[in-house]
């Protein structure tokens, strides 16, 4: 693999993390730390929607200083969870207890997704709204300022002067600025004019925007859904510093590894467990034996779903708390879902060996039976004595089975396979040792500076770079959706091109309708939808417009595996994937025997990588 492009000097490194946001959180309920009430509690959470559970009697307490970790497959009720704590959504079930007191509880702040603001609004506005305490105290301190000097013998002006300083003080008023400043710069932002409306910035600034937001609230206990996505390296290393040395409580659902095992001090695993067969669906209700619902499984769930066959795309470890990080928490799981494969191999094993032994003793049974000359009496009665103790042994297996069938554990997951590539298809003859993707100077005004490579038919070539430098826009380019304005591209194999943002034409179609169209008549059929195991069967006949971002992500996915081509370009593949699943795609992709092209800011996947690394830099860059 060879790429080639202008050196360039590095970007300035923003400054060094600054922890005011986070001290003046401390200071705001440095009153609660010794009190008994200074915990988040909560117990017996569950909560359902109309077409599923996601979360069941879901049990814990977090103490300041404690940063907790979601980590679970999509739709397990990470985000959910994130709201019923921020007070957003009411469970079904429990109750959250919030540090404080009834009359004062402690403050929370939920990072925004979106942020809840026109398009116009400035990018001051929401900054400010983000400061209203600290800016209304500096406003209100000068009125009343004026005031005193207006009338300096007046006891009262004196008396609300003292109170507002005091509030002035309390909030950290003088220095917001500076907090500003360096809580903006930080995140990447520094350069971008306060003036600048909302609607000008990508999806990634306006990420960066709503978590400098609440990083200057300063809550007490601090909500992350997602906050690394779109960080580069020194705004993710930004956001690490300040979440280490948060003294309030930091309950962050995130997918990036790094992240997670930087900040992290325990794990709240929201997966399922490994369920027996007859438990495996939550929408029955209880049995007159007082049977209860299963944990973490999905309303409305078809008999296929029951079946202990059934595999449903990568859960399955169990919803519980992990008194340790990521690191350990992911080595213990790893350990458990050893432990699940070995149960379920051992019980197929024996449920075969049973069902054998059933068929055998009944045609023994039988054929001892058949015996009925008197002149053999004592044969007949040995035979008789024999046939008995076989129609014993043959009960007590129909027994076995018996239990064993109710009680066996599902199948667990199977890792991600990229099943159905032949090799012999890589590229077009002539060209096996030759490079199957060539690039000559291509660039895109703005986007995109000149860039060239050559990637051999085995290549594996890592895009790096911060925002704005190009990674989606050359992967686009290399895959023919995006013309360059200059340069050249040749395909000599079959691209195949994972985006960040997959739609679908035709949001009503469905999964099965979309494969089917997908695909060709013959490949399809090879391939059922459910073989990659990344999508589940009862979601075959929804509508692709009504998928997750996650969902969808794995659906396209899908559509790659069922027919994987020479060439694979991968914009940000591990975004929006549970963490079983990205370890499963990781050790697919190590394995995968055409060539690879990968954009990511995974710095878990980047730290591994062993291809080619080719490091964008954002045009007009000086050099």
């Amino acid at each position: 693999m060879h790429a080639h492009h202008t050196p360039v000097s590095n970007t300035p490194t923003p400054s060094a993390p600054s922890l005011a946001a986070a001290g003046r959180a401390a200071s705001r309920g440095a009153e609660l730390t010794a009190s008994d009430r200074g915990h988040l509690a909560v117990a017996g959470v569950s909560h359902s929607y109309p077409d599923r559970r996601v979360l069941t009697e879901v049990s814990f307490t977090a103490a300041r200083g404690d940063r907790i970790g979601l980590i679970g497959e999509n739709g397990t009720g990470k985000s959910t969870l994130l709201g019923i704590l921020a007070g957003n959504i009411t469970p079904t079930a429990g109750t959250v207890t919030l540090p404080g007191t009834a009359a004062h509880p402690a403050t929370v702040g939920l990072l925004a997704q979106e942020l809840p603001y026109p398009a116009d609004t400035p990018i001051a506005q929401v900054l400010d709204d983000a400061q209203a305490p600290a800016l209304a105290a500096l406003h209100e301190l000068e009125r009343l300022g004026a005031e005193l000097a207006a009338r300096p013998d007046d006891a009262h002006a004196a008396e609300r002067y003292a109170a507002a300083l005091a509030e002035a003080e309390r909030s950290g008023a003088w220095s917001a600025a500076a907090q500003r400043g360096e809580v903006v710069a930080g995140l990447g932002l520094g350069g971008i004019p306060e003036s600048r409306a909302l609607g000008t910035l990508s999806g990634g600034q306006q990420l960066r925007l709503a978590l400098a937001a609440i990083l200057l609230e300063a809550p007490v206990v601090l909500l992350l859904d997602e906050p690394s996505n779109h960080l580069d390296d020194a705004s993710a290393a930004y956001l690490e510093r300040v979440l280490c040395e948060w003294p309030g409580i930091v309950i962050l659902a995130s997918h990036d590894r790094t992240l997670l095992d930087a900040v992290t001090t325990r794990i709240l695993d929201l997966d399922p467990l490994p369920l027996p067969a007859r438990e495996l669906d939550d929408a029955r209700p209880a049995d007159a034996t007082g049977g209860s619902h299963a944990v973490g499984t999905h309303a409305g769930a078809s008999q296929a779903d029951r079946d202990p066959g059934t595999s449903d795309p990568g859960s399955g470890y169990g919803a519980r708390f992990w008194g340790v990080g990521y690191t350990a928490a992911r080595q213990a799981r790893q350990a458990e879902l050893a432990r699940w494969r070995e149960r379920f191999d051992a019980e197929s094993a024996e449920l075969a060996a049973l069902t054998h032994e059933i068929e055998v003793g009944s045609r023994e049974v039988n054929r001892k039976h058949e015996s009925k000359s008197e002149s053999r009496i004592t044969r007949k009665f040995y035979a008789d004595k024999d046939a008995r103790v076989t129609a014993r042994r043959a009960r007590n297996a129909r027994v076995r089975l018996e239990t064993l069938e109710r009680e066996r554990v599902r199948r667990p997951p199977e890792p991600l396979r990229f099943a159905g590539f032949e090799a012999s298809g890589t590229t077009q003859p002539g060209t096996e040792t030759t490079a199957v993707l060539l690039a000559e100077r291509v660039a895109v005004s703005g986007r995109l500076a000149p860039i060239s490579l050559e990637l051999e038919p085995r290549g594996r070539l890592l895009l790096t770079g911060p925002n704005g430098a190009g990674k989606s826009t050359l992967l686009a380019v290399l895959a023919g959706r995006l013309a360059p304005e200059t340069g050249t591209v040749q395909r000599r194999a079959r691209v195949g091109f994972l985006p960040q943002e997959f739609a679908f034409p035709d949001p009503s179609r469905t999964l099965a309708e979309v494969w089917q169209e997908a695909l060709s008549p013959e490949r399809a059929e090879a391939t059922p939808l459910t073989a990659s195991g990344l999508i589940a069967a009862r979601d075959a006949e929804r509508a692709v417009g009504a998928l997750s971002v996650g969902q969808r992500r794995r659906f396209a996915l899908a559509l790659l595996i069922a027919d994987p081509p020479p060439v694979l370009l991968l914009d940000e593949p591990t975004n929006h994937l549970s963490l079983t699943l990205v370890e499963e795609l990781e050790a697919a992709l190590t394995d995968y025997p055409g060539a690879l092209v990968i954009a990511s800011h995974d710095r878990w996947l980047r730290g591994r990588w062993q291809g080619a690394t080719l490091a964008l830099t954002p045009p007009g860059t000086p050099g």
